[in-house]
């Protein structure tokens, strides 16, 4: 069989455009790869530094109780999402979901001093004696001060004076009313 230079020209460019192809596919397998890989070591913690970062409307569940609001503070298990009527310090280890209501367009804050975690957080509001309501898997919405923040549960004395001890792991979030 004889080729002429652009018949020779036309197979060149198909095999070029051939290979060229299947590597385009390959790079881009690698590359979704690589962002699973990313997004399979991160933790809760980093998903809600990135909605501070980007100013994200975020919602945020716990039983039947759901709020919307901008995160406002993110440092290891604690976020604090801040809401019309009310702070919500929320939890990262407790029974809780979160979801993106609107992503930002722009804004977004970086992280601030403050709370470096959830039961640190319950020591302000501890020493502050400011009326708090905490929703925790273990009971119904208890409202009240937290009297003592232990090693591992919040005693908070409500308005009858009846004494709740609400171990840490099972509280979603405590709000404070603005």
């Amino acid at each position: 069989m004889n080729w002429n230079d652009s018949e020779f020209d036309e197979l060149a460019s198909e095999l070029r455009q051939q290979v060229g192809g299947e590597f385009r596919m390959e790079a881009e397998a690698v590359e979704e790869d690589a962002a699973k890989l990313v997004l399979r070591k991160r933790d809760l913690a980093d998903v809600v530094l990135e909605f501070l970062n980007r100013g994200d409307v975020v919602g945020i569940s716990a039983l039947d109780v759901s709020y919307t609001g901008v995160v406002s503070h993110a440092a290891g298990d604690l976020t604090i999402i801040d809401t019309p009527h009310s702070l919500i310090n929320v939890n990262l280890g407790g029974p809780i979901s979160l979801h993106v209501e609107k992503r930002a367009q722009s804004g977004g804050r970086s992280r601030a001093n403050g709370s470096q975690s959830y039961r640190s957080r319950m020591l302000e509001l501890e020493m502050s004696g400011e009326f708090v309501e905490i929703i925790s898997s273990g009971s119904r919405s208890i409202e009240g001060t937290i009297s003592v923040v232990g090693a591992d549960h919040v005693m908070l004395i409500d308005r009858n004076d009846t004494e709740w001890f609400i171990p840490l792991s099972t509280i979603a979030f405590t709000l404070q009313r603005r």
